[in-house]
C-alpha cells in the first residue's frame, strides 16, 4: 500500500526528465501492519524500469527477489518500508547531487516512518554501494564505502532522535547477474533477523592469556 506519497512535481533535479510518467516513486508499506511491530526500512537508491513503471518499489525482477524470498520470512514479523534515496528512475544512474536534491523528501519519509511506530524498534537495511555510500554521507555526515558498511553491520547509529541498528548488503540485482552471491545476501538477512529477533550474537573482548613459560 502506498503509506507515503509521490513527489510528481518535484523539479530539484533533471532526473524527473526521465521518469515523465511516473515522477517521484512514493514510499510503500508491506509485511505486518501494526504499530508495536518492529520496523524495518528496506533504501534503495534509485527506481528501477518496472518501479518507475508502476510507481511502486521494488515491483521488477530484483525486488521481487527481495520481496517474496529474501525477505519473506521477517514480513510475517516486521512492518517493512520500501523507499529510495532518489525517487525518480530508472536513467541514467544518479550523481551525488540527485541525491541531495532528493534528500528533503527522503527524509520527509523517514521520520514520518518514525513518528508512526514512537514504540518499535527501527532497522535499515541498505541495498548496494550507492545506497550505502549516499546513506552515511546524508543521514550520519560520514563516508563509507559497501565494504566498510558490511563490515559494520548491526552498528546503532543515532539519527533522528532515535537509536537505529544499520544494516548493508548487495543489492539483489547482483544475485541475478551472479547467483552464487544470494548466499552472502542470505548472511546480511541472518544476522538482520537475528538481531530483529533479540538473538544476534553479542561481539566480546577477547580473553588473552600470557604466554606459559617452557616447561624444563
Amino acid at each position: 500500500m502506498n503509506l507515503l506519497p509521490p513527489q510528481p512535481d518535484c523539479r530539484a533535479c533533471l532526473r524527473w526528465e526521465q521518469a515523465p510518467r511516473n515522477p517521484g516513486v512514493p514510499t510503500t508499506r508491506w509485511g505486518l501492519p501494526g504499530p508495536d511491530a518492529p520496523v524495518l526500512i528496506v533504501i534503495g537508491p534509485t527506481p528501477g524500469y518496472h518501479e518507475h513503471v508502476h510507481s511502486e518499489p521494488f515491483v521488477g525482477k530484483p525486488g521481487r527477489l527481495l520481496r517474496d524470498i529474501l525477505l519473506a520470512d521477517l514480513s510475517t514479523l516486521c512492518t517493512i518500508y520500501g523507499t529510495y534515496l532518489a525517487r525518480c528512475g530508472p536513467e541514467p544512474d544518479a550523481k551525488a547531487r540527485d541525491y541531495k536534491a532528493c534528500f528533503s523528501f527522503h527524509d520527509s519519509d523517514f521520520r514520518a516512518i518514525l513518528a508512526a511506530h514512537p514504540g518499535s524498534q527501527i532497522h535499515v537495511l541498505l541495498l548496494g554501494a550507492d545506497a550505502a555510500a549516499q546513506f552515511h554521507r546524508l543521514h550520519l555526515g560520514s563516508r563509507c564505502s559497501h565494504k566498510d558498511a558490511i563490515a559494520r553491520n548491526g552498528k546503532p547509529h543515532q539519527i533522528a532522535g532515535r537509536t537505529i541498528p544499520v544494516f548493508t548488503t548487495l543489492h539483489p540485482a547482483a544475485i541475478l547477474r551472479n547467483n552464487s552471491l544470494i548466499y552472502t545476501v542470505e548472511d546480511h538477512i541472518e544476522l538482520l533477523s537475528s538481531t530483529i529477533r533479540g538473538c544476534a550474537p553479542v561481539p566480546t573482548d577477547p580473553d588473552i592469556q600470557p604466554p606459559r613459560p617452557p616447561h624444563h
